[in-house]
């Protein structure tokens, strides 16, 4: 009989373990626009939306961002100390975008992975980026735990 009770009691865990994965949707942004307007409407707004619209599905949204390519230099914190530091049209841009991206990553819990090679082939100071960045691995290795972990690749460009 304990036997029995304990293979109904795992067999409840296991059921309601696939049920929470189903309610979950994931995402990978393959962020490598130097666009200030694509990054807010097909990464920012998209990631919004999406989250609003699987909360009234009763689904959970998780995204990651992996950043390269051209996108950069939105993820500079300390302008001064970068190979952007002469950009002016990008200090008004980024005093516009970082509010944003702190709002995904605090609100909307959204990881932000920055590509570590790039951010060296650019001498880009991992302390001169966002706090909430993170650039420890390469873009492909980003993008290749994510798919592996289940999030659907969507690059922006």
């Amino acid at each position: 009989m304990r036997l029995l009770q304990t293979a109904v009691c795992f067999l409840l865990v296991a059921l309601s373990a696939m049920t929470f994965a189903a309610d979950e949707r994931k995402a990978v942004f393959d962020l490598t626009t130097g666009d200030a307007k694509r990054i807010e409407t097909h990464v920012i707004g998209a990631i919004k939306d999406l989250s609003d619209y699987y909360a009234k599905e009763g689904s959970d949204f998780k995204a990651v961002v992996v950043i390269s390519g051209d996108a950069y230099k939105f993820f500079i914190d300390d302008l001064e100390r970068s190979p952007y530091k002469d950009d002016t049209d990008l200090k008004a841009v980024r005093a516009k975008l970082k509010p944003m991206l702190e709002e995904l990553h605090v609100k909307y819990g959204v990881r932000f992975d920055l590509c570590g090679q790039g951010m060296k082939m650019r001498n880009i100071h991992p302390d001169t980026v966002f706090p909430f960045v993170n650039t420890d691995k390469s873009k492909y290795v980003y993008l290749i735990n994510w798919q592996n972990a289940g999030y659907a690749y969507i690059p922006v460009s």
